[in-house]
């Protein structure tokens, strides 16, 4: 403390200013974020120091280098909703070179909720056996060129025949830690657009995006899938996106590894505000959440074709 009794100085004590300082700027920045709740109720010092937004921020930043988050998420009225979801952030796997934008706590309940869906069904699917239980953060982004091939919409030929545009999108790497073959190679997940449908070919063979083959008939069928090779073994893929735009959810979709492309048959595509802002969502990423599970669906309801709605609707957040 800095205190004197001498006539004309200061008798105020600095120490609660220094420790202050110190923990926000030092100490701070290498506590974990669910530490601090703890550390806050310490003393009057801690408690004032981490009622600070801005410690929280910090922190719960270096927790989450892949995630976005905003500052007004760790007031004192958002702090708690957000620590309760925690957890799940924390376990979360996001695809190399996406950044996930959580910019309120309305973002935060719905990216937590579709996540705990996805992670419920990859642990229950591991519990029962299963080989593969992927579940990742990514962002879908298409081809601008040729992105009208997501709202079925054609394209003529210098000779008056129309061609089927396909749309090629980003793919999505998940990694082998979750499966029980080390040293499995990784597998990716590829993406396209074709008169209203998005396609989708799972891979662990390396091949690009541009060198998949099409399909002789998109509406594949469950009978024989368990009698194929290992390398093209079927697979079931969730894909839901977390847009304003567009809502595109996708579940239990079987797909057949290393193999041509195929519909993501079961479930919705349909725009939310117009297609042009649609398309401009697409062409610049769409948040995704997805899990690939080895096997066939167990509760395959239909091969419809892709819905293409107009209208908007609200997102499917559970089966």
């Amino acid at each position: 403390a800095i205190e004197s009794g001498a006539p004309g100085t200061c008798n105020m004590s600095f120490s609660p200013i220094i420790s202050r300082h110190l923990v926000r700027r030092g100490v701070a920045k290498f506590l974990f974020v669910v530490d601090l709740s703890r550390l806050q109720a310490l003393n009057v010092i801690t408690k004032s120091v981490f009622d600070d937004g801005s410690t929280w921020f910090e922190s719960a930043s270096a927790a989450l280098p892949t995630f976005k988050l905003c500052r007004d998420l760790f007031c004192t009225a958002c702090r708690v909703q957000f620590m309760a979801l925690l957890k799940t952030f924390l376990t979360a796997i996001v695809a190399d070179g996406c950044e996930v934008p959580l910019g309120s706590i309305e973002d935060v309940r719905q990216m937590a909720s579709l996540l705990k869906n996805a992670q419920r069904a990859a642990a229950s699917h591991r519990a029962r056996g299963g080989n593969i239980a992927h579940v990742a953060i990514g962002s879908l982004a298409f081809d601008a060129e040729t992105i009208d091939a997501a709202f079925e919409e054609t394209t003529s030929l210098e000779n008056g025949q129309v061609g089927l545009d396909l749309c090629l999108g980003t793919s999505v790497t998940f990694p082998t830690a979750t499966s029980r073959h080390r040293g499995a190679a990784p597998l990716c997940l590829h993406f396209a657009w074709q008169s209203g449908s998005l396609l989708v070919s799972a891979r662990d063979d390396n091949k690009p995006s541009t060198s998949i083959e099409m399909p002789q008939d998109y509406h594949p069928i469950y009978r024989g899938l368990d009698d194929a090779p290992r390398s093209r073994k079927p697979l079931t893929v969730d894909v839901v996106s977390l847009s304003h735009a567009l809502i595109l959810n996708h579940r239990n979709c079987a797909v057949n590894k290393n193999s041509a492309w195929q519909t993501a048959a079961s479930g919705i595509f349909t725009v939310r505000g117009g297609r042009q802002l649609a398309r401009k969502a697409l062409t610049r990423g769409v948040l995704c959440i997805m899990c690939v599970r080895d096997g066939t669906p167990e509760h395959s309801t239909n091969f419809a074709k892709t819905l293409n709605l107009d209208r908007p609707q609200a997102v499917l957040a559970s089966r």
